[in-house]
């Protein structure tokens, strides 16, 4: 929790900074998760409020057994690092922390150090759209066929090598 405290902090200071610079720099690949800002009124004055969008695969609900996978909108995934596509996994699934051990060949393999939200708390379905929304984003990566995912087993997910044809029932 305190991680995660930490990595916000620094993501509102990379923000505040970020606008008060005047350096006309050539814009580089983000380092954090991009945002919107959109301005709300309020009675006396306008502030700017910091809205998330999703920048990763997710799946959309559409009701019994008809779940959808969704890519992200207006987001370049394969122009992102190994390391920023994982911080924005950690940022969208908090409760689930997902580490890089290494890659090698087609093949990311990442662990999940506590896994037992993901395996015990979340349900099928749960614990299958974070697997397919995980797998998806990772094999944005250049060259990346496969996800091999370390983690103790539970009721709901278990360790393994998932790539995209294990989640053709969200196409």
């Amino acid at each position: 929790m305190i991680k995660l405290k930490s990595v916000s902090a620094a993501i509102l200071i990379s923000f505040f900074f970020s606008c008060t610079s005047n350096d006309k720099k050539k814009e580089e690949t983000p380092a954090v998760m991009p945002v919107d800002t959109v301005a709300t009124s309020s009675s006396s004055d306008t502030a700017k409020t910091i809205v998330n969008r999703s920048m990763i695969w997710t799946v959309e609900p559409g009701g019994e057994k008809s779940e959808k996978l969704k890519g992200p909108e207006n987001a370049q995934l394969d122009t992102f690092s190994t390391t920023q596509l994982i911080d924005l996994l950690n940022q969208n699934f908090p409760d689930i922390r997902l580490d890089l051990v290494k890659i090698s060949n087609d093949t990311i393999y990442v662990k999940i150090p506590d896994s037992k939200r993901l395996t015990n708390e979340i349900g099928n379905t749960g614990a299958e759209n974070y697997l397919a929304s995980t797998t998806f984003t990772l094999t944005e990566l250049k060259n990346i066929k496969y996800v091999n995912i370390a983690m103790k087993p539970g009721d709901h997910a278990e360790p393994g090598v998932y790539s995209r044809d294990d989640f053709k029932r969200l196409r």
